[in-house]
């Protein structure tokens, strides 16, 4: 009983909460941004609200880390679940956006769903290299590109919501904002181009992680010369399916 009491005070440190703090903000800012709770000013106030939930979530995600480090608190949850919370998080908020239809003639959402989608996927490649390099040993830190990327993801999230906002209060129709480079072929509303900036930092994040990981992804001269042996294959293989896997430590 006692170890458990103390595994539980291990897990609940002060970072790790913020961490799981922003797991739970994920369906918590889909019920404002998509429920109808407060009446005739409703669309206005959940969008406040998501507003401060979003600059809530972004200060849990710098002090977190800023703490761990302070008080010596750097856990084994917390390098699995920061990384997860954050893309958890802010894809909830983007694939929002794309599911929130802009104009009824049009059908257009807010932002276009395949830049989220290529966010989604660069999530998911930066997710599979750290398991290659895991499977290596070597813990993958995080990258001057990945923290740009954050900082760039969450400015235009925050960007997108505080337009949205005005436009509310000034009663005009989000398809009706005015257009960036108007009487041009690149005149498109301010939130497309948030999301072509976010996106190609994203792409050029992904980019940086791949090459600063690739030789993780390539077998060993000890791993190529253990294939070639049956003896030591079949070993190998039994080796995988076994508790050294990662995610199973």
């Amino acid at each position: 009983m006692e170890g458990k009491e103390r595994d539980i005070r291990n897990l609940l440190t002060l970072p790790n909460i913020l961490t799981i703090f922003r797991l739970v903000s994920a369906p918590i800012f889909l019920l404002l941004f998509f429920g109808n709770f407060f009446g005739g000013h409703d669309h206005t106030l959940r969008l406040a609200l998501c507003l401060l939930l979003v600059a809530a979530s972004e200060a849990s995600d710098v002090l977190d880390g800023f703490f761990a480090r302070r008080y010596g608190q750097v856990s084994d949850f917390g390098k699995l679940m920061d990384p997860y919370a954050d893309s958890a998080f802010r894809l909830t908020v983007l694939f929002s956006f794309s599911s929130r239809v802009a104009s009824g003639q049009t059908g257009d959402p807010w932002i276009p769903l395949w830049t989220v989608v290529v966010l989604f996927y660069r999530d998911l490649l930066t997710s599979v290299l750290r398991t290659f390099a895991m499977k290596r040993g070597v813990v993958v830190a995080a990258r001057t590109s990945g923290k740009v990327k954050a900082v760039i993801e969450a400015a235009g999230i925050i960007a997108i919501l505080v337009i949205a906002i005005r436009a509310e209060l000034r009663h005009i129709p989000f398809d009706q904002i005015p257009m960036l480079f108007a009487g041009t072929p690149l005149a498109k509303p301010p939130a497309y181009w948030i999301m072509m900036v976010v996106m190609a930092v994203a792409v050029w994040s992904g980019i940086d992680y791949f090459w600063a990981c690739r030789r993780h992804m390539l077998p060993t001269a000890d791993e190529q010369q253990s294939q070639g042996s049956p003896e030591v294959r079949g070993s190998s293989a039994t080796s995988v399916s076994g508790p050294e896997q990662p995610g199973k430590d």
